[in-house]
């Protein structure tokens, strides 16, 4: 067992006991979420968003409460309040779709970091305009090609 500090604004917070398996957990989820951005690269808010996913996870399921019983489950949603904040919003999803939209023209066939990048510098989310792009190609509005690589809006 190591102990794992996580600092905030330069300050050292509480120490959190972590196995070398669950360090090593933390390392993959944030390589993926670079991944999803199509990075090579992990940057800071990968390994924080990996924090944030182990805290909801693994801190909130050993939680108890004074009466012994599984804090997260109080409220008969094990954890539920925690893991749907970090969901994006309706409201969040129908603005990333419209932009995706008006920057993907019918026919279109755009480098899909490049997309979500523009995104990011208009003060979008990335990881909910990547979220958004993959309900559009659930729905069959944009296509994924060059092994996802490239979007191309065919509706």
């Amino acid at each position: 067992m190591i102990s794992l500090y996580i600092q905030a604004g330069g300050q050292a917070q509480a120490a959190i006991p972590i196995t070398v398996r669950q360090l090593e957990a933390l390392v993959r989820v944030s390589e993926s979420l670079a991944k999803m951005r199509l990075d090579e690269r992990v940057q800071s808010e990968d390994i924080a968003e990996a924090l944030r996913l182990f805290k909801v996870s693994t801190m909130t399921a050993n939680a108890t409460d004074s009466t012994g019983s599984n804090a997260s489950n109080r409220d008969g949603a094990a954890g539920a309040s925690g893991i749907m904040s970090a969901m994006p919003t309706q409201e969040e999803l129908m603005r990333a779709e419209t932009f995706l939209r008006s920057r993907l023209a019918i026919g279109a066939v755009l480098n899909k970091q490049r997309v979500v990048e523009e995104a990011a510098a208009q003060g979008y989310n990335a990881m909910v305009v990547a979220r958004a792009l993959s309900i559009m190609v659930a729905r069959g509005e944009v296509q994924e090609r060059n092994q996802s690589r490239m979007v191309k809006r065919v509706r």
